[in-house]
């Protein structure tokens, strides 16, 4: 992640942070702003550019036989406990993966594939969601947050 905003835009955390120091980290506004960006067009000029989360996934996975859905569900998971201001430990740790595994597997979240910029542009109007964007045919997960 810190490879793909750059450290001058969000400064990582310290392995030796406390509870309260996680909690200052993850709520500063550059950190928060860091994880809107997440799913939001790595090129903001062009929209069916891949988000930055894609961009993540891709740096994590770069053989595309490796891209499969369940890495970059993995790979989202560990991102959002990154963010997540319920989880204030520095480590992270299965557990707090696999419940981000299985808010994003949730039954009541839609996953479809979605091959229109359109359906984006549409998408970016919708409040309180997120998109993962996954390779050439777009996969997207929408959930309120």
């Amino acid at each position: 992640m810190w490879s793909t905003f750059g450290i001058g835009k969000i400064r990582p955390f310290k392995d030796t942070f406390n509870k309260t120091q996680m909690l200052e980290w993850k709520t500063r506004e550059e950190v928060q702003k860091v994880h809107e960006e997440l799913y939001q067009p790595s090129d903001p000029e062009d929209l069916a550019s891949d988000t930055f989360l894609t961009v993540i996934i891709k740096t994590v996975f770069p053989s595309e036989k490796e891209r499969t859905n369940k890495n970059a569900m993995w790979t989202q998971s560990v991102l959002e406990a990154i963010f997540d201001t319920k989880y204030l430990s520095s480590k992270i740790d299965a557990d707090i993966v696999e419940t981000w595994h299985e808010a994003l597997a949730d039954a009541d979240l839609v996953n479809i594939c979605v091959y229109s910029v359109h359906v984006h542009s549409v998408l970016n109007r919708i409040t309180n969601v997120k998109i993962l964007y996954l390779g050439g045919g777009r996969m997207f997960s929408k959930f309120a947050y």
